[in-house]
């Protein structure tokens, strides 16, 4: 039964997220002319895999006050395992250090024996650090009003830069294009996972960016982001042509988060924050998965 709880801590749709973010990376890495390689792509996947479930272990460890506020369980919440299980508390701890650690060894050992470049550890020894003060004390960053700051730049930068690394071995300019939208619609993702949680996160004293502006500044700031990632694109498709990518293309897929994040600040009055909330998650994985299946056609010259 323990073992089956200590399993539970993990949330798949999160670890589904970090995949796609990961085979986006790879992917704008082929179509920009790396060569594909399963043992690259493997060895760079797990690096971000590990990194991942750590941070499951490691903030449900240290959201555990937190989390005895929760009434509710929603879909993109902590599981609230160790809320009811404090005794897996400490073994959650452990979990969460020896993946944190096995996640940057085998980074290392891409870069000395794959030939992955130095910044591929270099980021993901960032990003661990990040996730793990993420919500440990006392710097527990996302206290601080950071935290939605970290996951934009982890799941906007550093997980599409890692599999961007492991396949191309270097960053181009087409990479960086993206980056900034890719920061925005990381930044969304976050906003949207706290936006529904305001209340029980004061009430645990997380001074989180969702609690210091409240519902509807968050709401339109998200709209503000989506907005901010399309025009991105947009500009893009009007000045830059030199790439392997269509940018008009990935302009009008960019429409789905767009509408969500309107339909999110407009419906935010009817108070339907749990919803609009999860609309938003939602166009971010539509989005990703558009992307990914655009991408693979452009790969093979379709």
């Amino acid at each position: 039964m323990n073992i089956l709880n200590i399993l539970k801590i993990i949330r798949v749709h999160i670890v589904v997220g970090g995949f796609l973010a990961f085979l986006l990376g790879v992917l704008l890495a082929i179509v920009e002319g790396g060569n594909f390689d399963y043992v690259r792509f493997i060895v760079g996947y797990f690096v971000v895999f590990l990194a991942d479930l750590s941070t499951h272990y490691g903030n449900d460890y240290f959201d555990v006050e937190v989390d005895q506020f929760i009434n509710k369980r929603k879909f993109f919440a902590g599981s609230g395992i160790l809320v009811n299980n404090p005794d897996l508390r400490y073994i959650s701890k452990i979990i969460s250090i020896i993946l944190l650690a096995g996640s940057n060894l085998l980074g290392a050992i891409g870069v000395f024996y794959l030939g992955f470049p130095i910044e591929f550890f270099v980021i993901i020894l960032t990003a661990s650090l990040l996730g793990w003060f993420y919500s440990s004390p006392p710097v527990r960053l996302v206290s601080r009003g950071f935290g939605e700051v970290i996951v934009g730049f982890v799941t906007g930068f550093a997980i599409p830069g890692l599999g961007y690394l492991a396949i191309r071995g270097q960053f181009d300019p087409l990479f960086f294009y993206f980056v900034i939208p890719f920061i925005m619609y990381g930044l969304t993702l976050s906003l949207s996972l706290h936006a529904p949680d305001i209340e029980v996160d004061q009430r645990g004293n997380k001074r989180n960016l969702s609690v210091r502006l409240g519902q509807r500044r968050i709401f339109l700031l998200i709209f503000a982001m989506v907005f901010s990632a399309t025009l991105a694109f947009c500009i893009y498709a009007i000045h830059k042509t030199f790439f392997s990518v269509n940018f008009a293309v990935i302009a009008f897929f960019s429409f789905i988060p767009l509408i969500a994040g309107l339909a999110g600040f407009i419906g935010f009055f009817q108070n339907k924050v749990n919803y609009l909330s999860t609309l938003n998650v939602g166009a971010l994985f539509v989005f990703n998965i558009v992307m990914i299946v655009y991408l693979l056609f452009t790969a093979v010259g379709i």
